[in-house]
């Protein structure tokens, strides 16, 4: 071989390596990102339990997890379910239909999320709840995708119904949101307080987002009832508790599902004393405070809730398994999203069920008094005590949910 044929060679491989990288170069630029879905309430009366700052809760663990998944950029989209079934199922089979979205993180009313989740359940899509709080997420609407970081009602009914009751509050009466939430945690609860040993003497329930409360009440004083517990949540939640100070009823009531922002909107003069479950609370430890102060820079210094630290730690857990299974397969990551302990210190003893239902310890908080605090629009809580996850949720085999994976 001619040196000038040698020459030719050369150059002709190096002409097809360099076509070879221009062509391989737009290839990466197309590449999709890697998308997760927030559907949520954005601007309704459950915005503050979830809403924006869900989405930068989901931004932040993608951030945190290093931007990318896979090879591919991770994007979070956001959309507006208005707390209406019909929207969020709509929105839910554009997304995945039309953007390749691999992942939904599901808040606000549970009727919405529920329906988000059955049009996932048909197209083979992971869920994320964490701002979904019936026990049907994981019971009789579960999802063999889907995996449930919200506490349900039945372990928020459990762990306030037994303490009350065991102290001699035996009667209750409920005021209860007349939609799918509120009627699962009433539900929930009463079945906690009959097994505890007491029972229920009445129930008034109202519409979603209720501007008075009076009637509901006045039904409640009238009942003879030893505690009024309050099965709603958001603005519901606190219209009732304020106008049930006004009619002398607080030293009765008992809430079962309370966020940061309802005891600020309510301050702490009226929400003071009051003891409720929590999850989570922004103050508990180093690597709570930690989300949190990096939280409120970003938000103008507004407390996360329960909700958004699920969010946080739902999309963290969630991308560890799309990166150790190497895909986002839903069925794959199914399996491999049990397999992977939960060892973010922000929630206790975690560990996801075969029905998809994220068992966690819950503590009892209770709202400091304005002395006590030393900033009402942040400090504001007593860690009581805590309650094992295992003696609260419900066990996958008795969830009613139809489609259980192996743990």
């Amino acid at each position: 071989m001619t040196s000038t044929t040698r020459r030719s060679l050369t150059a002709g491989a190096a002409a097809l390596a360099a076509a070879a990288l221009l062509l391989a170069a737009p290839a990466r630029a197309d590449e999709k990102p890697f998308r997760i879905l927030v559907i949520d309430d954005l601007t309704g009366i459950y915005q503050g339990n979830g809403g924006p700052n869900t989405v930068l809760a989901t931004t932040m663990a993608a951030e945190d997890f290093g931007g990318k998944v896979l090879g591919r950029k991770v994007e979070v989209l956001s959309v507006n379910h208005q707390n209406k079934p019909d929207i969020a199922a709509s929105l839910a089979g554009r997304y995945i239909d039309q953007e390749g979205v691999s992942a939904l993180v599901l808040g606000g009313s549970s009727s919405a999320g529920l329906a988000a989740q059955a049009i996932a359940k048909q197209r083979g899509i992971t869920t994320l709840v964490t701002g979904g709080y019936a026990s049907n997420f994981s019971g009789d609407q579960c999802s063999p995708y889907g995996t449930q970081w919200a506490p349900s009602t039945d372990a928020l009914s459990n762990a306030v119904a037994k303490g009350l009751v065991d102290a001699g509050a035996k009667k209750w009466f409920f005021i209860t949101a007349d939609y799918v939430f509120g009627k699962s945690l009433s539900s929930d609860a009463s079945k906690a307080v009959t097994v505890a040993g007491g029972t229920v003497v009445g129930e008034a329930k109202h519409p979603l987002d209720s501007p008075d409360m009076a009637s509901q009440i006045l039904q409640a004083q009238g009942s003879g009832a030893d505690i009024v517990a309050l099965a709603n949540a958001g603005p519901d939640l606190v219209t009732t508790i304020k106008q049930a100070r006004e009619f002398g009823m607080g030293d009765k009531l008992a809430a079962m599902l309370v966020f940061t922002n309802n005891v600020v909107s309510m301050g702490l003069d009226v929400a003071q004393g009051m003891k409720f479950p929590v999850a989570f609370y922004w103050d508990q430890n180093d690597a709570s405070r930690s989300f949190g102060q990096r939280f409120m820079a970003r938000n103008g210094k507004q407390v996360p809730t329960m909700g958004h630290a699920l969010a946080y730690v739902a999309t963290q857990h969630y991308l560890k398994s799309v990166q150790k299974a190497g895909t986002d397969d839903a069925k794959t990551i199914a399996r491999t999203i049990r397999e992977i302990p939960i060892d973010n210190p922000m929630i206790s003893n975690a560990k996801i069920q075969a029905n998809g239902r994220v068992v966690m310890d819950l503590m009892i908080a209770e709202v400091k008094t304005p002395k006590e605090s030393k900033d009402p629009a942040a400090d504001l809580y007593k860690i009581r005590y805590t309650i094992p996850g295992a003696s609260l949720f419900t066990p996958a085999e008795k969830s009613g949910c139809p489609s259980l994976l192996s743990e």
